[in-house]
């Protein structure tokens, strides 16, 4: 084979195994800054999208905030502040029926003053479900009164706004509202609320309290209910 042809195809293959090597080593160069780059890009990436969660969270949070506050303000701007817990202060027992009676009875005073016929009204006493009995139970009495009553509008609507002003703190937890079937003008009505107290930790004896429950048959009720307050 000639010589020269020899030295031109290993010239060739020289030239071509160095182009081989210098594209290797530059795509491991390419490679050394492009992956580190990209994890950081990609790890960034991430982070920011953590941080604007976060920082969506916190948003919303601000917002409740500000939703509460501006909903406490307008409470305050029409005279609705935290009430008191009424208080046993006579020191006279000390189990819930005991503590509550006072209160049961303001309340019971309240119906009659606007000539509200009490048809039912049911007392359970610390009901397991109340938040203020799961959470302070050996702070504060719990007594839920379910009534049924008959009422004008007017008398009702007046009822209502002086429990809204009455001076302990008290839950009014469900009203339903429905003409009463013998007289359209007569409201029938039930209401679920709950009465609280603290508990007096220096009570004595106990005094007579509201039976668990009372019921008066509505075919004996007087419901001559005059329409003007």
């Amino acid at each position: 084979m000639d010589i020269e042809l020899i030295k031109k195809y290993a010239d060739m293959f020289k030239i071509a195994l160095i182009i081989v090597v210098v594209a290797i080593l530059a795509s491991i160069f390419l490679l050394t800054k492009i992956v580190p780059e990209s994890i950081s890009y990609f790890g960034n990436h991430n982070k920011y999208a953590e941080t604007d969660n976060k920082l969506a969270a916190k948003k919303a949070e601000l917002e409740t905030a500000k939703k509460n506050k501006a909903k406490q303000e307008a409470r305050n701007a029409q005279g609705i502040e935290l009430k008191a817990f009424y208080k046993n202060i006579n020191s006279i027992g000390n189990s819930t029926s005991d503590i509550l009676a006072g209160e049961i009875q303001e309340i019971n005073d309240l119906i009659k003053f606007y000539g509200i016929k009490i048809y039912k009204v049911n007392y359970t006493y610390d009901p397991a479900d109340d938040v203020f009995f799961k959470e302070k139970k050996d702070v504060y009495s719990v007594c839920k009164m379910n009534v049924e009553l008959f009422a004008t509008y007017m008398k009702f609507q007046s009822f209502l706004k002086d429990l809204y002003k009455h001076e302990h703190f008290l839950d009014i937890q469900a009203i339903e509202v429905n003409p009463y079937k013998k007289d359209k003008s007569i409201l029938s009505i039930k209401m679920d609320l709950n009465l609280y107290a603290e508990k007096d930790p220096n009570a004595g004896a106990s005094r007579e309290v509201p039976p668990s429950s009372k019921k008066t048959d509505d075919s004996n009720l007087n419901l001559d209910l005059d329409l003007n307050i």
